[in-house]
């Protein structure tokens, strides 16, 4: 297992030969439509992205479309200019909103991404075309293997064939690059870097939960980050706030075996603020960090946050880990899993 001291010794090391740049949020960037938020690298050639991604599963969470398209505008009036989305989130419609209201109007200053959880070849190719279909797009800026959950759930896929679709749809050109998710376990991760490090192989990113909670326990920042970093792979953020659980809610998507019964409010207990939520992952070596909007307030909160950042030191990032280390564990962050 990698310690969190070499972590920071390899991610030192990243840092020194540039593969991390630029994490301070001062930024001087605008495009056609006004100034834009600070941007990072994502992928190897240097392409960047907003440093802030609006998260598509909770746009689909808004039932209301005029809710959905001021969430859309207000993030783009604010200079976000990188889209989250997925195939399957709440049935297609967080894909419907962006292609009704975001890809009609601005495809051409966005980053667009979204994920296909499929399990099979077949599967997969067709959630690329429905995707493209309901974002009316012909091609996505980024297109990702989506819920990696176990090592189990890794080698079902590329025995069904699934690698080879997302590398095809990046050599025809309908993803211009493409990646992995996954939030159970990070040796889940490593493992399936091992195999395409085999295969002589690298895909461009990589979303992983980080958040102040996960150095504690079962954590993607000490085991799979500093070989992404080694590898130069894209590294978007996400479940910053353990999808609503350090503020004591419960997004219901853990078998009902493992539910948790009283989840903490991490924020109201810790004496953690969210702004110091985002920004000590800001202060990590990733590209951009991927959070859901359902309200205006919410948009330009979470913008706001990213505006006003000046960057942590390590001593103020291990502060933070320690106000949160006594709720590390399954409670809070419930979308992990301990691999037997």
């Amino acid at each position: 297992m990698i310690t969190r001291r070499k972590f920071l010794k390899n991610t030192a090391a990243a840092t020194a030969v540039g593969l991390v740049s630029n994490w301070a949020a001062a930024s001087n960037e605008s495009d056609r439509l006004g100034a834009v938020l600070p941007m990072r690298r994502l992928i190897r050639n240097g392409e960047k992205v907003t440093a802030f991604c609006l998260g598509g599963y909770h746009l689909g969470v808004v039932e209301e479309p005029k809710e959905a398209e001021a969430i859309v505008e207000k993030s783009m009036e604010m200079g976000v200019r990188f889209y989250d989305n997925a195939r399957r989130y709440w049935d297609g419609r967080a894909e419907d909103y962006y292609g009704r209201f975001l890809t009609p109007k601005y495809r051409d200053d966005i980053f667009l991404m979204t994920k296909s959880p499929g399990k099979t070849a077949e599967e997969a190719k067709k959630e690329l075309e429905d995707s493209l279909r309901a974002m009316r797009t012909d091609q996505v800026d980024l297109w990702q293997i989506h819920g990696l959950n176990t090592i189990e759930d890794v080698d079902r896929r590329l025995n069904n064939g699934v690698l080879e679709v997302f590398l095809e749809a990046k050599q025809s050109g309908k993803a211009r690059y493409i990646g992995f998710t996954g939030h159970r376990n990070p040796k889940v991760h490593m493992y399936f870097l091992d195999f395409l490090k085999k295969r002589g192989l690298e895909l461009d990113t990589c979303q992983l939960p980080l958040n102040v909670c996960d150095p504690s326990w079962e954590s993607f920042e000490v085991e799979a980050l500093p070989e992404l970093l080694k590898r130069e792979y894209g590294v978007i953020a996400m479940k910053t706030m353990a999808g609503g659980s350090m503020m004591g809610l419960r997004i219901d998507t853990t078998p009902k075996e493992l539910k948790t019964v009283d989840i903490p409010n991490v924020l109201k207990d810790s004496g953690l603020t969210y702004a110091e939520l985002h920004q000590y992952v800001y202060s990590l070596p990733v590209s951009s960090l991927c959070s859901g909007c359902i309200t205006l307030e919410q948009v330009k909160h979470n913008v706001n946050v990213l505006k006003r950042f000046k960057g942590l030191s390590e001593s103020e990032k291990k502060r933070l880990v320690s106000l949160a280390k006594p709720y590390a564990g399954f409670n809070v962050e419930n979308y992990k899993r301990v691999l037997s």
